[in-house]
């Protein structure tokens, strides 16, 4: 049985050293042959031996049948790789809770995001990569100098936070996590998700929409591609495309205009590209267009009459209010057919101030301008 069991090391250790270091990595190649913790000071787990803290392109491959601990943190540079497991072998890498109050003192494998990409690979499925008990600063990371100074570590595997900007933890974060992860599964140092946004809204302007939207986080960002719909999603139309940072973590608001949204309901969404062409998509935001988001008004400002224009291509009736400051109702009118119409208002009686125009639709869609009333 003993001579078995050697022969079985002897031919996992021939499979990968064939498939996996058909590449020459000059930072040598490492092999667990054995299973039990990572780091072990009596006694390695390693042929030829441990791989060094700073990997610098290496190829660390865990080729036995069973559990390696992950109790000490790895540093991916210059094109390094982690190969788990391999032709069938059933190879677990577990990442257990270290307590850590930082990364570096933590049980991680952190890829370097500057130069020549790094990966970690789970390389069938009948290898697991666990970090179900793992803490917030465990797991298989990617790490990229924000260009200010600091470091952004982003966990591409493990519990949440899942973030950390240098300064802060954030509990936001790219969306390639989870707890308990079974091959095939590859990793890289280029990310999954570059970008985390904080928010994305749409408001209807006249006769268009302005889209904004703000980004918490950015890693390796290419351009955003504005897309529309008027089917409910069924279809998505891009309609513009805008260039994003790249690197930051710092808010960065970015915006959008339509020059030319459809009558009715208009769904936007943000695709996310990064340079290496991984995409993502926002949230939906939705606006209407009627009767009430095609309105200008003149002159302005006005001292003793206003008129206001009602564009659009509805013919219900709209109701146009002056309104104070403060909200009070001043003056009202109604007109039917109101599209392609203007509406004058006499303001020669009220005093010198600030007022709001509010039209308002018969499908429910409204507009508020600004009005300045000049003695």
């Amino acid at each position: 049985m003993k001579n078995f069991y050697t022969l079985t090391l002897v031919f996992s250790y021939l499979f990968f050293s064939l498939s996996s270091s058909a590449q020459t990595y000059t930072g040598g190649t490492y092999t667990a042959v054995t299973t039990g913790n990572w780091h072990n000071t009596f006694g390695s787990i390693w042929e030829p031996s441990e791989p060094p803290q700073n990997c610098n392109n290496c190829l660390i491959q865990l080729s036995a049948p069973g559990t390696v601990v992950l109790n000490t943190t790895v540093l991916l540079t210059n094109g390094s790789k982690v190969v788990v497991g391999g032709n069938s072998t059933g190879t677990i890498l577990l990442i257990e809770n270290s307590g850590a109050s930082s990364w570096t003192g933590a049980y991680n494998i952190i890829m370097n995001g500057t130069g020549t990409e790094n990966y970690f690979e789970l390389r069938d499925n009948t290898e697991f990569l666990n970090a179900a008990n793992a803490g917030p600063f465990d797991g298989i990371l990617q790490s990229t100098p924000d260009g200010e100074g600091s470091t952004n570590y982003i966990k591409e595997y493990g519990n949440a936070p899942l973030w950390y900007d240098g300064t802060t933890l954030k509990n936001g974060g790219p969306a390639a996590y989870s707890e308990t992860a079974l091959g095939p599964v590859t990793l890289s140092s280029g990310g999954t998700l570059p970008i985390i946004l904080a928010n994305f809204s749409a408001v209807v302007d006249n006769s268009q929409v302005n889209l904004t939207w703000t980004t918490q986080l950015e890693i390796n960002s290419d351009h955003f591609v504005v897309q529309s719909s008027t089917n409910a999603g069924a279809s998505w139309n891009n309609i513009g495309t805008v260039a994003a940072h790249g690197n930051s973590s710092t808010p960065i608001n970015y915006s959008f205009t339509d020059t030319k949204p459809a009558n009715g309901t208009t769904e936007y969404r943000l695709e996310m590209v990064d340079k290496n062409g991984s995409t993502a998509y926002s949230t939906v935001v939705a606006v209407r267009i009627g009767v009430a988001t095609s309105v200008s008004v003149y002159p302005n400002p006005a001292s003793n009459n206003v008129n206001v224009v009602l564009g659009g291509s509805a013919t219900g009736n709209v109701s146009i209010r002056l309104v104070s400051c403060t909200g009070q109702l001043l003056l009202e009118k109604t007109v039917s057919n109101a599209a392609g119409m203007t509406v004058p208002l006499t303001v020669s009686n009220f005093p010198q101030g600030d007022y709001l125009i509010v039209v308002v639709g018969s499908d429910g869609t409204q507009q508020v301008n600004k009005l300045l009333i000049a003695k």
